[in-house]
């Protein structure tokens, strides 16, 4: 049997505890204040910040001197196997880790040597939905709003590490290679999308929350994201109708409504070009 997976020593420890699967690891939590200093892991590591909070990655390549780079949540990074690395979370953040074994990565990695990648889960959310349910059940979790079971954050824990390490080893950039819209604006703009997800949102006033014009703002956007501001604001409807569909039991006028859609019609057309499927399935495989 291999030894079981264990959790680098943190300056203010950990208050929960790691979920050790069979092909992926996972730890979440809100965390305090923390730091991690220079360490290296067996495993394909992937951390995602699923609030706004700032921290500072530390990391040496094979061929090269360390580098470092700020984050800002909403954000994703992958850590390869065997790259000496350090995080330093200055403030509070809800994160969640996920160690994923050698021979379960380099089946679904997209790249064959994957390198140090950070990318907004905004664009890879823009890219893949699944991620941004995922994100969602995660930040409950870290918030103490769902009750752990080690079978299930197990599972959705490989599913989590899966389509983040597809995401990131597929189009994920390296430091500095995409330029589009600045970190802290995609931030700004990302969460207003997500708190406003009812209102109307058009692309003056997302342009205005960024701080650049309409149609500059749609460009710079695209390029982040990988979706015009548009189509990225309606999968994001659509990903809060199926929570509701999934975890309410109101009309899905009433849920068209509240997630910004003019009604349930065009809400069953946008779940048809997303998901694939009717609002109707979503809770009836609910009710199953």
């Amino acid at each position: 049997m291999p030894n079981p997976l264990t959790l680098f020593p943190a300056t203010n420890g950990y208050r929960r505890q790691l979920f050790d699967g069979r092909a992926v690891s996972v730890y979440y939590d809100h965390h305090p204040s923390n730091e991690w200093a220079e360490h290296t892991r067996e495993e394909e590591q992937i951390s995602a910040v699923l609030d706004g909070a700032v921290g500072i990655i530390k990391w040496k390549p094979p061929d090269g001197d360390w580098r470092e780079r700020k984050i800002q949540g909403p954000t994703a990074w992958l850590i390869p196997a065997g790259t000496p690395h350090a995080l330093i979370c200055p403030d509070q953040a809800e994160m969640v880790t996920l160690f994923i074994k050698p021979s379960f990565a380099s089946e679904i990695a997209v790249r064959e040597k994957p390198e140090v990648t950070v990318e907004a889960l905004a664009y890879l959310v823009g890219r893949d939905a699944l991620i941004g349910q995922l994100s969602t059940a995660f930040r409950r979790l870290c918030r103490g709003q769902s009750d752990p079971n080690a079978l299930y954050v197990e599972s959705i824990g490989t599913v989590f590490g899966t389509h983040l390490l597809r995401g990131l080893t597929d189009g994920g950039t390296a430091p500095g290679q995409r330029i589009g819209l600045p970190s802290e604006s995609l931030q700004r703009v990302t969460g207003f999308i997500e708190t406003h997800i009812g209102d109307h949102l058009d692309l003056a006033l997302l342009g205005r929350i960024a701080g650049f014009s309409p149609s500059h703002f749609g460009r710079l956007f695209k390029t982040s994201v990988g979706l015009t501001p548009h189509e990225y604001v309606m999968r994001r409807r659509v990903a809060k109708a199926e929570e509701l569909l999934q975890h309410s039991d109101k009309k899905e006028i009433e849920i068209a409504l509240r997630c910004g859609f003019s009604d349930d019609t065009l809400m069953a057309r946008w779940f048809r070009r997303v998901l694939n499927c009717r609002p109707s399935d979503v809770r009836t495989q609910r009710l199953r």
